[in-house]
């Protein structure tokens, strides 16, 4: 595991973090925007796959080449959106990642060191997540993500989400690892 810096300060820690599972292959966030902007084969094939979920849901009557368009749209916005953020936390600005972020658990009000979040795409019928740990208003570490087509997370997709989630947090946990500070001392 390492963690790769996307937008951050380097005096406070602030900004963007992505989790890199595997060396020599893409962090997290490059490899989500990868897949949903530039891979349309895998976006064919994840719509097909999941055809059932998608007409069952709020998208049903989406054909697939308009879920694909759609998917790649929003991929797009949510990336801009993001980094836009990001940037805007480091110079001191209002609007932070905390704007898109929010706690993964919907009955969780308050915010917690080291928890589980979640940011969705700009559309009114979203399905685009990015899951990440939050450290401050504007650090977050993110550990993977998702096209989500139902209510809940049951499918194995996002199953699998749910445990990279956990497997970082619990890292860090583990590592002592508090705040955005401590990221320069931590060998990922």
């Amino acid at each position: 595991m390492e963690l790769v810096r996307i937008i951050t300060d380097s005096v406070t820690g602030e900004g963007l973090y992505a989790i890199r599972f595997t060396a020599g292959q893409p962090d997290e966030f490059e490899r989500l925007f990868d897949l949903w902007i530039r891979d349309t084969c895998y976006l064919y094939r994840f719509f097909h796959d999941h055809w059932s979920e998608v007409q069952r849901g709020i998208y049903k009557g989406t054909l697939v080449e308009q879920a694909v368009k759609a998917t790649r749209h929003e991929a797009k916005l949510l990336q801009q959106t993001m980094l836009s953020l990001a940037k805007n936390g480091i110079s001191g600005r209002q609007q932070v990642l905390q704007n898109i972020f929010q706690p993964l658990n919907n009955s969780e009000y308050t915010l917690k060191p080291l928890q589980k979040s979640k940011a969705r795409g700009n559309r009114e019928k979203r399905w685009l997540r990015i899951y990440a740990i939050r450290f401050a208003a504007n650090c977050f570490v993110i550990t993977g993500g998702a096209i989500k087509l139902s209510l809940n997370m049951q499918a194995p997709y996002l199953q699998e989400e749910l445990q990279k989630l956990e497997k970082v947090r619990q890292f860090l946990v583990d590592h002592d690892v508090r705040d955005q500070t401590d990221f320069e001392y931590l060998e990922i």
